[in-house]
């Protein structure tokens, strides 16, 4: 079946209005950039208006970042005066791009780039996120905090979905990318064997790094038909479970009760603000 001929989510073709850059926030000045590497990037900064601390702001970066700044309130901000946020998205006007996340945030299989054909979803290529950390962590990085004053030892990474399944791979591939690491709604689901190749490679990780997971009891993989399930993922509950058993980690984790699948993008963020300011 073409991609075309797939069940769409409705969210998949939504526009990004990012109403917060014209309502403001009293405690963060907000700004957008654009950054001409890999694809074209945009760059939507919160920079707190306090001064900062002596040792520099935590920060924390949010994936798929036209729609993370979509769902951001003065509120959330409000929560954390003393937090940089940076959304990492990509150059386009709707919330999400599909075909370039579904390359960015899944992992190699294989020597070399990893890239291949999609095998989920016709049509698409895969297996770009090693590349996409590079970029993350090298250019992406260096323009979002330019003239900043960082804490490097308080970096945090979200992600949700496709962007939750980076999260882990970046954490069990790179551990000393980010301090914190906080995975939303993971797809576990896509190429299931393959993370859990990525995870048995990793062994344990000394030390271990805090780890959010969050999820809704009501998701359902998107794109699929049929009701809504009760109670969370049970492949992401196990792949939790053996992320204690084989990596020695100890994550956070919260089911959102009455969330389906892209509801977990709000859902998580009173929760992961307040993890990656600590």
């Amino acid at each position: 079946m073409s991609d075309t001929g797939r069940v769409r989510p409705d969210h998949a073709q939504n526009p990004a209005t990012l109403r917060i850059f014209d309502t403001g926030a009293p405690t963060h000045r907000l700004s957008q950039m654009s950054v001409a590497c890999g694809p074209g990037h945009r760059l939507f900064l919160a920079v707190p208006k306090a001064k900062a601390p002596p040792g520099g702001w935590p920060v924390l970066y949010l994936l798929d970042g036209n729609a993370a700044f979509d769902f951001l309130t003065p509120e959330h901000l409000a929560a954390v005066p003393g937090l940089v946020l940076v959304g990492v998205g990509y150059d386009t006007d709707r919330q999400f791009a599909r075909e370039r996340r579904t390359m960015d945030f899944t992992a190699p299989d294989g020597p070399g780039d990893g890239l291949r054909p999609d095998p989920v979803h016709p049509g698409r290529t895969a297996g770009g996120a090693s590349l996409f950390l590079d970029r993350l962590t090298g250019e992406l990085r260096e323009a979002a905090e330019q003239g900043l004053p960082i804490d490097p030892a308080r970096r945090c990474l979200w992600g949700h979905s496709f962007g939750g399944l980076f999260v882990l791979y970046a954490l069990l591939t790179r551990p000393g990318t980010f301090a914190r690491f906080a995975s939303i709604s993971p797809s576990i689901w896509w190429d299931e064997p393959l993370i859990r190749r990525v995870a048995a490679q990793a062994g344990r990780i000394e030390p271990p790094p805090p780890l959010l997971m969050a999820l809704g009891d009501r998701e359902k993989r998107s794109g699929s038909d049929g009701p809504p399930p009760d109670g969370p993922a049970p492949a992401t509950m196990q792949f939790i479970a053996d992320l204690r058993d084989g990596q020695g980690l100890a994550p956070q984790v919260h089911v959102l009760p009455g969330l389906i699948h892209i509801q977990t993008i709000a859902g998580s963020l009173p929760l992961v603000l307040p993890f990656a300011a600590g």
